[in-house]
């Protein structure tokens, strides 16, 4: 078991190592030029991200309602696409998705 102090000592570290890696980006962006080209590829990033979290999520979740074959997270984000492309609101298709996941999996 770790000692109180030691734990927060620890989590003092951490924060300061969080704090300078995300701090050194910050300063250093003004002195280092990216080229247009860059700029643009690092412009897609967040819209990667989101797409790889929530494809793990979906594939490899192992469900637990019957009638669907466990694939209920499958079903869910095949509804909320088609609603996302209707609406064009995000906040829509989050709403949606996460009612339906939560009606499908307790009131199955």
């Amino acid at each position: 078991m770790i000692t109180d102090s030691a734990f927060y000592i620890a989590v003092g570290l951490v924060g300061l190592g969080t704090l300078t890696i995300r701090g050194s980006f910050v300063f250093l962006a003004s002195k280092i030029h990216i080229n247009r080209r860059s700029r643009m590829i690092f412009s897609f990033i967040p819209a990667a991200v989101l797409p790889a979290l929530v494809t793990g999520m979906v594939y490899f979740h192992q469900g637990q309602v019957d009638w669907l074959a466990g694939k209920e997270r499958m079903i869910v984000v095949t509804l909320a696409a088609v609603v996302s492309y209707y609406s064009k609101n995000m906040l829509v298709t989050i709403l949606f998705g996460l009612t339906t996941l939560y009606c499908v999996t307790q009131f199955s």
